[in-house]
């Protein structure tokens, strides 16, 4: 439920900012678009690092499948 809620919150807000005609208006929700931190900005350089590598081993095919990887929890844990 809160999911939807917040869709539609979402929906209603996109519906209003684009009928809206205030250049203030418009000013200001763009000053809280600009002031919205990524949230790559958030997290510690060692994550970065890791997400980067992660995204580095993805590109050059060093990946298992689920099924592989689903294998290979079977083979090392005997289910």
């Amino acid at each position: 439920m809160e999911v939807m809620k917040l869709e539609t919150r979402k929906i209603n807000l996109i519906n209003w900012i684009s009928t809206l005609q205030e250049e203030d208006a418009l000013n200001r929700v763009e000053k809280i678009q600009r002031e919205t931190t990524d949230w790559w900005e958030t997290i510690s350089d060692e994550d970065k690092a890791a997400i980067d590598e992660g995204i580095g081993q993805l590109d050059r095919g060093e990946f298992f499948t689920r099924a592989q990887a689903r294998g290979k929890i079977k083979e090392r844990f005997s289910f």
